[in-house]
């Protein structure tokens, strides 16, 4: 058995496996014909019909192909080695089983409206597959039955009974609940009916009452009034008297004195505890977030493939460790080197691809970190002061523009020697140049106004070439693969269109004058 891949080929661990191919060449002659012994074991690890396999052959060797469902042998007339056609079997596993995305070999092939696309089952990515050559007509007319294996059945009917089960209980708590307020609401109902008897009953007896005490009642209001008049009312202003009643008022003050000083000295406490819980809380993050910083830095040394979010990460904390602050515009050439020397950006494997691993260190470079404030800035917090020291080194230009960070053009300069770990070649230029349009569209719109510095400090510092950074411009859909809308992608565009202008007259002016050294 061998790894599905030829770039998996090393790796012992790989789970996806399929038989070695077998080619078995019988007869002579005119009638000579190689047998793939296994290419029915070889369809099955793949997941395809065992006839797309045989027909690729014979369309890339130009032979004819018969293949027996009853026994399962395969032809290819004339004599071709194993080499052969196994390198042609690593062609046709990379067209039409691995997905576009992330290269694993677990993909669905469909068919809609003269189209063959793979989904993948790991990722969910859709690739398109290029429809231009001859083994696309054959698929196309004796398409794939895409049946379910047992476990994915098996799978699909489980979730179909979660869901009818989810249903139904919810419409059993709909309908409990329905009972329950029209209980309710008779309840109410009854009980506002009863106050109501209640209340005539009470409103019948107290009419009683007045009429039976009417008589007497003028009778006892006279003579109420004469006593009244006999009685003298006078404040007493005796010493004594005057002297209570200051020690009174004075009793009352002073209790609402100490009741007010007890309130503040709860809410001080109050805020005290509120602050140490915060700081401790801070502290317990800040650690939590090292550990995981730590992590992932030894994952990136170890040259393990990491998602783009944890690439990152780990590339921010190596950076802020050495001293690059690109928000606050501190770090320089001194913290650039430090991260550079030891190679991590040739060391860095992201999930996605090369384009993806832009991203990451460019999101790590140009963007403010958004993860909580440290300890330090909690217990500064009400002081008013600025917990972060102002650096005497610059990154590009010391001051900064709130979210928007420091001047992009000439941080970009300053970080070009670990920035050219990725301009080797045209596919690392290209990533950078895809990398610099989500931070300009997605990452840090705020940034759109030096889009045309950004990309001519790229220019100037050999990370992209002239050639690389036309093609880029041309092609609309560059940075789909990192989720750049297209309106976005059309106002990165326009931002750098005057250099993209002077790059081509430039590569006009060079075509001029070479056909003027030409012709003398």
């Amino acid at each position: 058995m061998q790894n599905i891949g030829g770039e998996n080929a090393g790796d012992a661990f790989y789970r996806y496996k399929m038989p070695k191919l077998i080619a078995k060449i019988e007869g002579r002659g005119n009638g000579i014909k190689t047998n793939v012994v296994n290419n029915v074991d070889i369809a099955k690890a793949l997941e395809r019909p065992p006839e797309y396999i045989l027909k690729f052959y014979g369309c890339e060797l130009g032979a004819q192909t018969n293949y027996d469902k009853n026994t399962g042998t395969s032809i290819v007339n004339g004599a071709h080695d194993q080499k052969k056609l196994s390198e042609l079997l690593e062609a046709f596993i990379k067209k039409y089983v691995q997905c576009y995305s992330c290269g694993n070999p677990e993909t669905m092939m469909k068919i809609k409206k003269e189209f063959i696309y793979l989904k993948c089952k790991a990722c969910g990515y859709v690739s398109d597959v290029d429809m231009r050559h001859k083994v696309n007509t054959f698929i196309l007319k004796n398409p794939p039955e895409n049946k379910l294996s047992k476990e994915e059945r098996r799978l699909k009917k489980a979730e179909e009974d979660r869901m009818r089960d989810a249903h139904e209980s919810a419409a059993r708590e709909k309908e409990k609940k329905d009972k329950k307020e029209k209980s309710k609401d008779k309840d109410k109902k009854k009980d506002k009916k009863d106050k109501k008897k209640k209340k005539g009953e009470g409103e019948e007896a107290e009419n009683g009452d007045a009429a039976e005490n009417a008589a007497g009642g003028s009778g006892e209001e006279e003579e109420a009034e004469e006593s009244d008049d006999e009685v003298v009312w006078m404040t007493d202003t005796s010493a004594a008297a005057v002297a209570a009643r200051a020690a009174a008022q004075l009793t009352a003050a002073t209790a609402a004195m100490v009741t007010q000083g007890n309130i503040e000295a709860e809410k001080a406490e109050a805020k005290k505890r509120a602050k140490a819980e915060a700081k401790k809380k801070a502290e317990e993050e800040a650690a939590k977030r090292a550990e995981e910083a730590a992590a992932l830095r030894a994952a990136l040394e170890a040259g393990e493939k990491l998602e783009p979010a944890a690439a990152e990460a780990a590339m921010r904390g190596l950076l802020a460790e050495a001293g690059w602050e690109w928000a606050a515009g501190t770090g320089g050439p001194a913290a650039i080197s430090k991260v550079a020397a030891g190679g991590l950006a040739k060391k860095l494997t992201v999930e996605g691809g090369v384009a993806n691993k832009a991203r990451a260190l460019y999101a790590a470079l140009f963007t403010a970190d958004a993860s909580p404030p440290a300890a330090a800035d909690v217990e500064e917090e009400d002081g008013g002061g600025s917990p972060r020291a102002n650096g005497d080194a610059s990154n590009g230009n010391s001051s900064s523009n709130g979210s928007g960070g420091a001047k992009l053009g000439p941080s970009i300069s300053v970080a070009g020697e670990l920035l050219s770990q990725l301009a080797h070649d045209a596919p690392g230029q290209l990533a950078q140049l895809v990398a610099l349009e989500w931070l300009l569209a997605v990452g840090n719109p705020a940034k759109l106004p030096e889009a045309a510095l950004a990309l001519k400090a790229l220019y100037d510092a050999d990370l992209a070439e002239e050639d690389i950074i036309l093609a880029w411009h041309g092609r609309k859909d560059a940075a789909k693969l990192l989720g750049v809308p297209a309106a976005d992608a059309a106002a990165v565009r326009k931002a750098v269109a005057a250099v993209v202008e002077w790059l081509q007259e430039a590569e006009s002016d060079d075509e001029d004058s070479e056909e003027e050294s030409d012709e003398e």
